[in-house]
């Protein structure tokens, strides 16, 4: 079977940073909240230790550069001047690296990169909460991103756009997120529904069986046998409605619902589908699109990507996209953003895809 995905190789910088600066300082959750960014402690940057994993990231993206489709400049979390300069390193080195900007740093840096670079990322999002970063967004879009018309002057990239409303509000070129594993480890399934007016709404459901144990009782629960996961699992909390509308859609995507309280990757294949129909319908076909009037570009022909992101073993891998490639083709390209953090994993997806790519 065709793997046709593309592949986003990002430097790793949070996991890095984690390691070298937060976590000295006891503090857990990459970059933080915009007020705790004053306690940042850049001194790790000038180590060995740090300077051999860029040197590394160098090596490997000249070695893969052909086999990978995007890949990020080694950004410093929260210092726009060191990583304006790690820019300039790797680009001396013969690399063309997409630049990294954070919410919160001073705007001449997005200035500067929306006038020399075709393509960016933004980063900075996470853990901030979604308001305060769409009221942040919706004065940088129409200052940098967008021309006079209101369509995006370059590619746009979202690290860690794992909200919906943010995904499907602004005309980025493309998004990662990590929502359909972190659902699918948790015990939830994402699912779509329509409100009174037919508009499509997506909402989450736990539906691990680890919170359900079988016992007797009324209803659907009666009719199963342990074991049987998701009937078990939801049987007690779900409509009949509701719980239809799974089984139909398990149907659609070729799933037995049989276990999927108790399989997490089942859950995390689903939770992906299951975006990628609810953006579907919600973004326009074809991107730029307008900021303002949705109305796609005249001439446009590339899609919207969105990457998932997050840890997956070599089964799971195989698994997740021998499952997505048997759905029939959205309007969405599909990714597979991984950090160089986890090197070995990084190399996995990229045989991966070229063992499958006849």
């Amino acid at each position: 079977m065709k793997y046709n995905f593309h592949i986003f190789c990002d430097c790793g910088a949070p996991s890095l940073y984690n390691k070298l600066s937060r976590k000295q300082k006891g503090f857990k959750t990459t970059g933080a909240t915009f007020a705790k960014r004053k306690l940042d402690d850049y001194s790790y940057t000038t180590t060995a230790e740090y300077n051999k994993y860029r040197d590394d990231y160098i090596a490997f993206i000249h070695k893969n550069k052909d086999k990978i489709d995007t890949y990020s400049n080694l950004d410093v979390i929260n210092n726009p001047q060191l990583t304006f300069e790690n820019q300039k390193i790797i680009e001396a080195a013969g690399l063309n690296p997409i630049p990294v900007w954070h919410l919160g740093n001073s705007e001449k840096w997005l200035q500067k990169y929306v006038d020399e670079y075709p393509h960016i990322a933004v980063g900075g999002i996470f853990p901030n909460p979604t308001s305060v970063i769409i009221d942040m967004l919706n004065k940088l879009f129409p200052k940098y991103i967008l021309d006079k018309d209101g369509f995006p002057r370059l590619k746009v990239h979202g690290f860690g756009c794992t909200a919906i409303t943010l995904m499907e509000r602004y005309p980025w070129y493309s998004v990662d997120s990590a929502t359909a594993r972190k659902l699918g480890m948790f015990g939830w399934m994402a699912n779509l529904t329509r409100d009174k007016n037919k508009v499509l709404k997506i909402s989450n459901d736990r539906v691990s069986d680890r919170d359900y144990p079988l016992t007797e009782g009324s209803g659907r629960t009666k009719k199963y046998e342990k074991g049987l996961g998701l009937e078990v699992a939801i049987g007690s909390r779900l409509t009949d409605g509701k719980f239809n509308e799974l089984q139909a859609r398990a149907k659609e995507f070729g799933m037995n619902l049989e276990g999927m309280g108790n399989t997490i990757m089942d859950r995390v294949i689903w939770n992906y589908l299951v975006y990628r129909i609810y953006l579907n319908e919600k973004l326009p076909p074809k991107w730029p699109w307008n900021y303002y009037t949705r109305e796609v570009k005249e001439g446009a022909t590339e899609e919207f990507i969105m990457y998932f992101a997050g840890l997956l073993s070599a089964s799971e891998e195989e698994t997740f996209w021998e499952a997505v490639s048997k759905y029939p083709e959205l309007h969405l390209g599909k990714g597979r953003l991984q950090s160089f953090f986890y090197k070995k994993h990084v190399e996995r997806i990229i045989n991966l895809r070229e063992t499958h790519k006849q």
